[in-house]
């Protein structure tokens, strides 16, 4: 007789909570760069140029890994057609509300503050809905449509990966990573679409960022597949976690010291330099995310009490985090404070009232739950509301469990 355990990977679940935790404090930072966003403080800072582009280099491809790995546990042989209902359910319905009742705030503020506006919101919401101020992805939420946009055009690429011809190429996948090292050559496939795109416009003017999303995230999402599809590859990342550390460190601090070089004296780059530079910067991105794979599998496929509650809360939070931040912050960086300050003031009472509308609104009402992208209770009973169960990740099916194969007689 052959039976199956199934042990949840709660791994994924901390890296969920961890990358979304790091999108949090990376949008409370962005008043205080250099880079253009909503509402901008008088005063930049490159210390925060520092922070922010270092998460802008690992964050959004972490985030869409983790997803590719929730992909291969909620799609299952012959679920191809409930796995896409699940997405829109799940991905979709949250967007239109994001893009009809979340965005206009945003991009109101966003008008009023650069002076391109001027009117109170509610005179301002008909132009809303005018060419050039819509926000067709939900403004911070950009992610849930290319991430349905991705999901959409995989799914038969991932349905052949569970197929006897897909079982095989993987294997032989496998063969290949588990050599010292060979993981990292995971890298080359990015590095080739960055040097066709030049996506930092190094040797020409950089893309649009929409299009840069369509060519870069989507194997960020295959790749987060192909780590949990096999156990090999898992190991493999288990045992270089330490080398891949140690890249991102150094890589990082190279990458700095190349940035201030050209920001003060120039570098006028040849072809050659050019394709070297993508290389080195597309593994220097692979390398953190082996680093928080890697790290989590061998520590942290462990529960703890707050893992469920913050697993559900991931995508209401996401969803809610920004308006907030951008409303505190339209009241708090008018104020004579230095930028210190005014982060610690944001920051904590961003957290704070982002929290209170996911516990006592979005999380206690079925109509809200199902608005923002999680199942509906199955009792409205206060202990059914209140008690803190195990939990599925917002951004896929069920479960995300690994099978674990137990042979009896």
């Amino acid at each position: 007789m052959e039976t199956k355990l199934f042990q949840r990977r709660y791994d994924l679940d901390w890296l969920r909570v961890l990358a979304f935790s790091g999108v949090f404090f990376y949008h409370c930072s962005r008043f205080f760069n250099t880079a253009y966003w909503h509402i901008k403080n008088a005063e930049t800072s490159g210390i925060v140029d520092i922070f922010t582009g270092i998460f802008d280099m690992w964050g959004m491809p972490l985030i869409f890994a983790i997803s590719g790995a929730s992909i291969f546990f909620a799609l299952r042989p012959g679920g191809a057609v409930r796995f896409l209902r699940e997405r829109v359910l799940r991905l979709l319905i949250p967007l239109a509300f994001g893009i009809l009742v979340l965005a206009p705030p945003q991009i109101y503020l966003e008008r009023l503050t650069h002076g391109e506006y001027s009117g109170t919101f509610f005179e301002f919401i008909p132009h809303y809905f005018q060419s050039g101020n819509f926000a067709w992805t939900g403004v911070h939420l950009w992610y849930l449509e290319y991430l349905f946009l991705f999901t959409l055009v995989l799914t038969p690429f991932f349905i052949w990966l569970k197929r006897t011809t897909g079982q095989r190429a993987l294997e032989y996948l496998s063969r290949f990573s588990a050599r010292t090292g060979a993981i990292f050559l995971w890298a080359v496939p990015s590095a080739l679409v960055a040097i066709t795109v030049d996506p930092f416009g190094v040797m020409k003017p950089a893309p649009p960022e929409a299009f840069l999303r369509l060519v870069m995230f989507p194997l960020s999402l295959i790749y987060g597949y192909l780590i949990y599809a096999d156990n090999n590859i898992q190991q493999a990342i288990i045992r270089q976690r330490r080398s891949a550390l140690i890249m991102a460190m150094v890589g990082t601090i190279i990458s700095l010291l190349i940035t201030v070089v050209i920001s003060e004296w120039g570098w006028k780059f040849s072809l050659p330099t050019f394709v070297l530079v993508m290389l080195l910067a597309c593994l220097l991105i692979w390398s953190y995310i082996l680093t928080f794979f890697g790290y989590a599998m061998r520590y942290w496929n462990t529960n703890r009490q707050p893992l469920a509650y913050a697993n559900e809360a991931v995508l209401p939070f996401y969803i809610l985090h920004q308006p907030v931040i951008l409303i505190l912050g339209y009241f708090i960086i008018p104020l004579p404070l230095p930028i210190l300050a005014k982060y610690l003031l944001i920051t904590p009472l961003a957290f704070g009232i982002t929290l209170g509308l996911y516990e006592y609104g979005v999380r206690r009402v079925n109509l809200l739950r199902r608005v923002f992208g999680l199942k509906a209770q199955k009792s409205d009973s206060p202990s059914a509301v209140l008690s803190v169960q195990p939990s599925p990740s917002p951004f896929s099916d069920e479960t995300h469990h690994q099978p674990k194969e137990v042979r009896s007689s």
